[in-house]
């Protein structure tokens, strides 16, 4: 028997969904409403509701994107880690904290429904559709204007930003083969979450061992190099006799030598003919000689060194390709053993150490804006004039990233904190270059050039104004507009993102 397709849930599936949702958590208190980063980096959402003083919290996860999309309560818990944040998101937490859930409602044969409040704030709906590869939440006021939503809508048939009155799309075409929709999978709340967070779960874990085999794929890289180099430098060092030989050679015959010869010819080694030795015109054939003897001792002393590096990197390259070997269906122990080894090697970023007796969110609290970019380095943002030059001048260090949005506009300074030794991928740059252009008066426009180069790269000379300085050496990367790059970027913000 065939698999079945994975889909999403059907709108005969949405529809007993939300019956049993009806019967069982409403009327309830919303306890807390967040945002989430969905599986698939779609937002989700979260609600935490309680029917009464005496009774246990339901969780209510709403899922968007194609194949996952599905309204339904949960046993999962998430970490703050996967809490979204920005502006949309904290609005949809203040807009719903200590509301009360009245009811759920159901389009019929659709996949739509909305969660109907009582605010402190007044009616609040929260509008779910499901179908859609990106699917939509939006939460509406009383009189259905978007107060916040998880993407902007722009297609052929209809338009929803912020702002906008709610509408909903045009209903989809009936199929022409009169085909009825296939019966309901599930019996109840508890059998859809069981399957799809089973999903979810194993979509995560294949995301994470993708990264993890291609972290272990550019570790290997960098072995090799290293092992060729080193190959290369033991072949040279073959090479000191023959410069010993050289150099005797140059000594010997340097008397008929002219001044100035930019080349002298010696009886062969083998005894056949003649060698042809290139000169330098401008020094004594002694001392030229001399180099060659440097040459040939420093040579010898590094071969015995180069010998053992090339011994451990021949084992490390071993080790990678069974970590490789390992990741290909790797159980939670070896994940995690990959996991660390990969950080100790730097192909991984490490999570950032406590210093000791400060909490995560004492060491969080700089002043400037914080992001994490896709592989985990922090980025820093000023939000003034006076800030810039903090962040720039006294906070960076010299071989963090520098960026700034080009073209003389005005704009934040923006700085990504790297290992050292590390330089950035093209991800993280994107990343960055996204955030100085959004931070800038050329935010909105769709292609701007920004430019970067290493702190230590920048100066302030005397007298310029709170937030001029001069950069150098820069180089360019023009930014197209990416509203869910910037929406990622934005979420992972470690406080105000405005």
């Amino acid at each position: 028997m065939p698999a079945q397709k994975a889909r999403g849930l059907t709108a005969a599936e949405l529809a007993l969904a939300v019956a049993e949702l009806r019967a069982t958590c409403s009327p309830a208190a919303v306890l807390d409403a967040a945002a989430l980063i969905g599986t698939d980096e779609q937002h989700d959402v979260l609600l935490v509701l309680r029917r009464d003083d005496d009774a246990p919290k339901q969780f209510v996860h709403v899922a968007l994107g194609g194949t996952r999309a599905r309204v339904a309560t949960t046993t999962r818990r998430f970490g703050r880690d996967r809490r979204a944040r920005g502006p949309g998101a904290d609005l949809l937490q203040r807009e719903l904290q200590d509301a009360s859930l009245r009811d759920v409602e159901h389009t019929v044969g659709e996949r739509r429904c909305a969660f109907v409040f009582d605010a402190p704030s007044g009616p609040r709906r929260l509008v779910v559709e499901l179908f859609s590869a990106r699917g939509l939440w939006a939460l509406c006021d009383g009189d259905g204007v978007v107060l916040t939503m998880s993407r902007a809508i722009e297609t052929a048939v209809r338009t929803l930003r912020r702002g906008d009155t709610y509408h909903a799309p045009p209903p989809a075409p009936r199929p022409a083969d009169g085909r009825p929709e296939p019966p309901p999978r599930f019996a109840d709340l508890a059998a859809i979450d069981a399957h799809f967070t089973a999903l979810d779960l194993q979509q995560e874990q294949h995301r994470d061992v993708e990264s993890l085999r291609l972290a272990a794929a550019r570790a290997r890289k960098k072995a090799q190099h290293q092992v060729d180099g080193m190959q290369r430098q033991l072949a040279d060092g073959e090479r000191a006799q023959q410069l010993r030989q050289t150099a005797d050679l140059m000594l010997a015959y340097a008397h008929g030598v002219r001044r100035g010869a930019d080349r002298m010819e010696v009886p062969a080694l083998d005894g056949d003919g003649v060698q042809t030795i290139e000169l330098d015109p401008k020094l004594p054939v002694a001392a030229q000689a001399n180099r060659l003897y440097d040459k040939a001792r420093r040579l010898d002393d590094g071969r015995e060194i180069t010998e053992r590096r090339l011994a451990d990197a021949r084992a490390l390259l071993t080790e990678l390709d069974a970590l490789h070997e390992r990741l290909q269906q790797p159980d939670d122990d070896e994940l995690a053993a990959a996991r660390a080894r990969l950080q100790e090697l730097g192909a991984v970023p490490r999570p950032a150490p406590l210093k000791p007796g400060r909490s995560k969110q004492q060491q969080a609290a700089v002043p400037f804006r914080r992001f994490d970019s896709h592989e985990g380095y922090p980025i820093y943002v000023g939000r003034n004039n006076h800030q810039n030059d903090e962040l720039t001048m006294r906070f960076a260090n010299g071989n963090d990233l520098w960026l700034h949005v080009g073209g003389g506009r005005p704009g934040s300074h923006v700085v990504v904190r790297l290992p050292k030794n590390k330089t950035a991928s093209l991800e993280t740059l994107l990343d960055a270059a996204t955030l100085a252009v959004h931070y800038s008066k050329a935010r909105g426009e769709p292609r701007i050039d920004v430019i970067y180069t290493f702190r230590k790269n920048v100066r302030k000379p005397k007298g310029l104004p709170a937030g001029a300085v001069v950069p150098s050496q820069t180089k360019t990367i023009t930014v197209l507009h990416d509203e869910r790059r910037l929406r990622r970027v934005l979420d992972t913000s470690a406080g105000d993102a405005d």
